[in-house]
This record gives structure tokens, sequence and C-alpha cells, in this order.
């Protein structure tokens, strides 16, 4: 943008100085006339003023001529380049300005800390096969189908990696937006990051927290006119989730054929909460924690 008016400036600048410029230019006196006159031979003292003069008159009103015409092709010229520059800061700044018609909401009010080493050297000691990275590859893949489930209004693409209590959860939301005869779209969807917040250990289970942020479009409209009930397609939504999983305390990662299942349909990670941070939320819990007499 500041380009843009930059760009807007300077031919303005462009197009109003020169003229002005080349205006005083041409009623300036030749230099040859001026010296010839001044230098004059004395032996020639008697010479009739009158004459010189016209001569110097006529001389001048050639070089008048010539000037006027020069400069106005030189104005000319000069005003060109100058429309020139202006039609394309204005074809410019209209081109960006349609890129930037997204509008960015409900933007984070908070990041939840990343524990991604402290975490995944703890699992490692006592799962040797966990992967970090093929991990969190796999929750991006889950939250990308739960995003799409909803927009498909399709409850049974979440059945395989959820808990009982979170599917039922989410598949009453989805039988609602069919009875209102509504469709909640979420496309677009962009993840910036994904990384483990808290581990929580039990007697009984891990409870592991994933953070992952993503932008999306999300809004409701209409199944049978297609109208926009919530929301506009333009707003983008930027947005932090909590996505707990849990196992079995001390279960391993399971391998077969030398790869650590990290499939949507089967795993030994079971997605039980999915919240989205919000204004409410307090990071004050992060890392390993123990709710037992367990020690690191």
């Amino acid at each position: 943008m500041k380009k843009n008016i930059f760009a807007i400036i300077l031919s303005m600048i462009l197009i109003f100085s020169l003229p002005i410029t080349i205006a005083v230019k041409a009623y300036e006196l030749p230099a040859y006339v001026s010296n010839s006159y001044e230098n004059y031979n004395q032996s020639t003292a008697d010479y009739n003023l009158s004459q010189v003069r016209r001569s110097r008159s006529r001389s001048h009103s050639r070089y008048r001529s010539h000037s006027a015409s020069s400069n106005s092709i030189d104005l000319a010229i000069y005003c060109i380049a100058g429309l020139i520059v202006l039609a394309f800061t204005f074809i410019t700044f209209k081109i960006n300005k349609k890129k930037s018609t997204k509008v960015y909401k409900n933007i984070p009010p908070i990041f939840p800390h990343n524990a991604n080493m402290q975490i995944a050297k703890y699992i490692y000691k006592k799962d040797e096969n966990f992967n970090l990275e093929k991990f969190l590859n796999w929750v991006k893949n889950i939250f990308l189908t739960l995003e799409n489930a909803f927009s498909q209004r399709d409850w049974q693409k979440i059945f395989t990696f959820e808990s009982k209590e979170l599917f039922e959860e989410h598949n009453a939301q989805i039988q609602e937006l069919i009875s209102l005869g509504r469709v909640n779209i979420k496309d677009n969807i962009n993840i910036i990051d994904a990384y483990l917040h808290k581990l929580v250990i039990d007697e009984n289970s891990e409870n592991l927290t994933v953070s992952i942020r993503a932008t999306m479009n999300n809004y409701i409209v209409d199944e049978a006119s297609g109208s926009i009930i919530t929301g506009k397609k333009e707003e983008v939504f930027d947005t932090i989730y909590q996505m707990t999983f849990v196992r079995t305390n001390g279960i391993k990662t399971t391998i077969i054929n030398g790869e650590s299942i990290t499939k949507i349909e089967k795993s030994d990670w079971t997605l039980t909460k999915f919240e989205p941070v919000d204004n409410n939320f307090v990071d004050d819990i992060s890392g390993i924690v123990f709710n037992n007499n367990n020690k690191f």
C-alpha cells in the first residue's frame, strides 16, 4: 500500500514539475546572443543600436520558436510517461486490493505453550517406536477429516478415531444441521502449525494434548436456497484447536512392516476432546503432568 502511494506521488511530481521547468527554460536567453552582445568590438561602437536590437530580436525569436517546439515535444513525452506510471500504479492498486479482500477474524487470543521436545523426550524413553513427525502429521489428517465431515455432514467419517462420547457429541451437532436444512461450510483449510502441548499421565492412561493452528473459511448456508445464514465467504478464521488423545498407560506404538501405525482408521490413540482456544483459555499447565505418584 505504501509503495502504491509513493508511486502516485512520484507520478504527480513528474507530470506537474517538468512542464514548469520546461516553460521556465523556454524564456532563458541563449548563451551565444548574450556573449556576442557583451563582447562586441569597441571599434564598431558607432554601430546602429537599433539594428543590433532588431537583429537580436529576430535571433531570439527564432531561438524561442525552436525552443518552444522542442519543449512541446519534451512536454508531451513526459506527460505520456507520467500517465503510463499512473495507469500502472492504478492497475497494481486494484489487483492488490482484490487480493486483500480476505477479512481475518477470531485471531487466537493466546498461543498455547509448545512443549514438543520435553514431551517427545519422555515418550521416547518409554516408547522407542514413537515418531513425533509422523504423529503430528497423523493429527493434521485427523483435523482435516473432522472439519470435512462437518461440511459434508457425514458423521461416519469420524467414527473410527473418536471416543464414543465425543462421537455422539459431534454426531448430534451434524444431525441438528441436517434437521435445520443447513450446511456448515469449512473450506480453504490451511494448517499453519501443530505441536505437543501437554501430556497428563495417571495410573491408567496417557492423555496427550496437541495444539493445532489453522486458517479457514467458515460459514453456514441454507441447503435449499444456498444463501448464507451465518458468516461471510471472504472471512478467514484464524484459530487454534486443542485436540486431546488418550491411550492405555504402558502401550507402545504399534509397528507393522517396520512402520509405526499412523493411519486414521487405526491407531493406538483415541481422540477424546476437540476444543477451540478462546478468550477463556488459560495456559497455566503444559509439558508433563503426573496425576499420581509416578516420577519422571
